[in-house]
């Protein structure tokens, strides 16, 4: 029989790399969890057994801890957040004085339990190193505060005669991230914007898949009741930043800001925002000038623990944030494939999709993969995936019946060899916020033009089109658009989106293709990008900021429903030729209704503060001005047109391709929940 064993935290970074570890060694591995992620289902292939279970209720787990010969707890709430002490603590002391005494009444003999270098504290001086004897005298955040008591709970069943080993990572950076832990959040910021500027201090770097194996090895090789510091390289703030500026070839910091100047703007933050400031002064000054460096050498010889170089573990790291800026961290085929319709397409049939990595043509394969919420839409077909070559670098896990191809629809040489074989294409690619309008002709028009282009000579027929509401702008003669709404885009992205829409239906009025096209709204759904964190983020505001009066209509688009109509439409003669509004199934719902919708799923109030529409129109001018200047800035332009009336009907759809829409609010709660942290 199989030696028994079980993980709690496997859902996170370390977690999911222990349980691997663990599967890899051929043990009955056995994960509680609150909620399946792409990382749970993971390791479901690996073997791992899951159960789900509320790690606050003892009862709801008690019984499977029996018969195990070890517990590996790593369960906690990793966060910076001042801002709901309570809630963090619970989620660190509470959480793991109910689990390890769960795991000590059932009997398991060895309990590894995952601490942190936090509960160890820093040192002033760079010439000493942190080790397991150190005790941090100053916890600066609620995270620090649970994590000090949870350790001192542990050295009470220690001193009672139990075997937990602590072990004690330091900044973890690595793959299968599910949500950007601290270190994580770093390098994303970096990745996105640089760091211009450094201060004094440093911290310790250490690689994901090391630190899990040293978790096993603590089981392995440890020593009962040992302690293992489980840190990484010693770095300094300037060299920090700087290695992720050579890794994302970017200029590297050259501005030093002194400790007390960060302090002050940092309690100027808190006076003026409270618990909802970004950066608490205690946590400046913890971390700021001091030096998180660790002595690992326990670990390293008696675990046989290493060290991989700093470029070699921030590498891992960037790839990390690539892939979850890319959108691609939660796709993954499930291991459970329950009982559903998978669509049956012939061995020849090529579908081509691009725009991928991107928020639609992620879900798609999403839901290609493993059916909408429902189960639906699954599909057994052949499909190759346009992708740009900046993006090799980025791992793709996805079924041996995709096939990724790299190339740029704006360099028509690269695609005769995409188009190879394709029977069908959807079209998703397409920019909607870039620094430079000009891009938005590049890509949106003359990328489509060619990829039209190439598909007409090479034979390739059934072309659908990703369109947007922008090539009507917003309604005028009639509030509602419908099927005999005039084209009037708006602005230089609804003109790009127009002229590539046109060209389709004019070639295909000619003959030469069969081309669709499906105009989207605001879309919500799964996997939503970081654009749309800042406006579930708003609704934490004191007061929700709303330009116009609230009472002008938006239609919503939820994703799954785009990729309804792409499936649908694309086998539908009496679509070719034509285009669609692809709305939900609630298609004149009001602005205010929208941001009340979105406060109650996600237990808010919603307070609105009206920006009268004079200043829309400001924004508005603002937005042409610049477009003068060939430059795009999305909070302007977005804020130019909120207050307008941009809804649509889809009867069309529903007479010629039997459209069945849902509604956005349907699953908004699970939809943001990866970005957003719901009670």
């Amino acid at each position: 029989m199989k030696e028994k064993v079980v993980v709690t935290g496997a859902s996170g970074n370390i977690g999911f790399h222990v349980a691997k570890y663990l599967c890899d060694l051929g043990l009955d591995v056995h994960l509680l969890i609150r909620r399946s992620n792409s990382n749970i289902e993971l390791l479901k292939t690996y073997g791992a057994v899951v159960h789900k279970a509320d790690l606050q209720n003892p009862s709801s787990y008690r019984n499977l801890m029996e018969n195990s010969s070890a517990l590996f707890h790593l369960a906690a709430e990793n966060t910076t957040d001042t801002s709901d002490e309570s809630r963090i603590i619970q989620n660190t002391l509470t959480l793991t004085r109910n689990v390890i005494t769960a795991a000590v009444e059932s009997g398991v003999k060895t309990i590894i339990y995952t601490s942190s270098v936090v509960v160890l504290g820093r040192s002033r001086d760079p010439n000493i190193l942190i080790t397991e004897a150190d005790k941090n005298n100053f916890p600066e955040s609620p995270y620090v505060k649970g994590k000090i008591l949870a350790e001192e709970f542990c050295e009470t069943k220690i001193n009672d005669g139990h075997d937990i080993r602590r072990v004690y990572p330091s900044w973890v950076v690595g793959s299968h991230n599910a949500k950007l832990t601290p270190p994580h959040v770093i390098i994303r910021n970096a990745v996105l914007n640089g760091q211009p500027f450094y201060f004094d201090g440093g911290i310790s770097i250490a690689d994901v898949r090391e630190v899990a194996k040293g978790h096993v090895n603590a089981l392995l090789k440890g020593k009962p009741q040992g302690q293992y510091l489980l840190g990484g390289v010693n770095t300094t703030f300037l060299e920090l930043y700087s290695q992720l500026a050579a890794i994302n070839r970017r200029q590297k910091p050259i501005l030093k800001i002194p400790k007390w100047m960060i302090y002050l703007g940092s309690a100027i933050a808190k006076i003026i925002l409270g618990k909802r400031s970004p950066i608490d002064p205690q946590y400046v000054r913890s971390i700021i000038g001091n030096y998180s460096w660790y002595d690992s050498s326990t670990a390293i010889n008696e675990l046989g623990y290493s060290i991989p170089p700093l470029k070699t573990t921030l590498t891992e790291g960037v790839k990390e944030v690539q892939c979850h800026l890319s959108g691609l961290s939660n796709i993954l085929q499930q291991s459970d494939q329950r009982t559903m319709q998978r669509m049956k397409y012939a061995d020849d049939d090529v579908l081509l999709i691009t725009g991928f990595p991107g928020w639609l043509a992620n879900r798609m394969i999403d839901v290609f993969m493993n059916g909408d919420r429902s189960g639906n839409l699954a599909i057994d077909r052949k499909i190759r995936l346009l992708v740009l070559p900046s993006f090799r670098n980025i791992r793709f896990n996805l079924p041996e019946n995709f096939e990724i191809v790299y190339g740029d629809l704006q360099q028509k040489e690269t695609l005769p060899s995409v188009i190879k074989n394709v029977k069908s294409v959807y079209h998703c690619a397409g920019v909607i916020y870039p620094s430079k309008i000009k891009t938005l002709y590049d890509v949106n028009w003359i990328g489509t033009k060619n990829l039209v282009d190439a598909c007409i000579e090479h034979g390739v027929k059934r072309f659908l089109y990703m369109g947007t509401d922008s090539i009507c702008g917003f309604g005028r003669e009639k509030r509602i658009f419908d099927e005999n709404t005039e084209s009037r885009p708006y602005k230089n992205y609804g003109k790009s989106k127009y002229l590539a829409e046109q060209y389709l239906l004019e070639k295909t009025k000619e003959g030469f293709i069969e081309g669709t096209s499906l105009r989207g709204f605001w879309f919500f759904g799964p996997h939503m990008p970081v654009r749309n964190q800042s406006l579930i983020t708003m609704l934490k505001w004191k007061r929700q900021i709303i330009f116009g009066n609230g009472k002008n209509y938006r239609s919503l688009t939820h994703i799954d429903n785009v990729i309804q109509a792409f499936i649908k439409s694309e086998k539908s003669p009496a679509t070719i030729g034509k285009w669609y509004w692809i709305s939900d199934k609630n298609y004149t719902t009001t602005v205010d209704e929208i941001f009340q919708s979105m406060a109650r799923e996600v237990g808010e109030k919603y307070r609105p503060f009206y920006i009268p529409d004079i200043v829309s129109s400001f924004f508005s001018l603002v937005d042409i001005l610049l477009g003068k200047f060939g430059i795009l800035n999305a909070t302007v332009h977005a804020a130019g047109k909120f207050n307008k009336d941009i809804a649509g009907e889809h009867s069309a759809a529903i007479r010629d391709f039997a459209y069945d829409p849902i509604d956005t609010f349907t699953n908004f709660k699970n939809d943001i929940e990866h970005f957003y942290p719901l009670p």
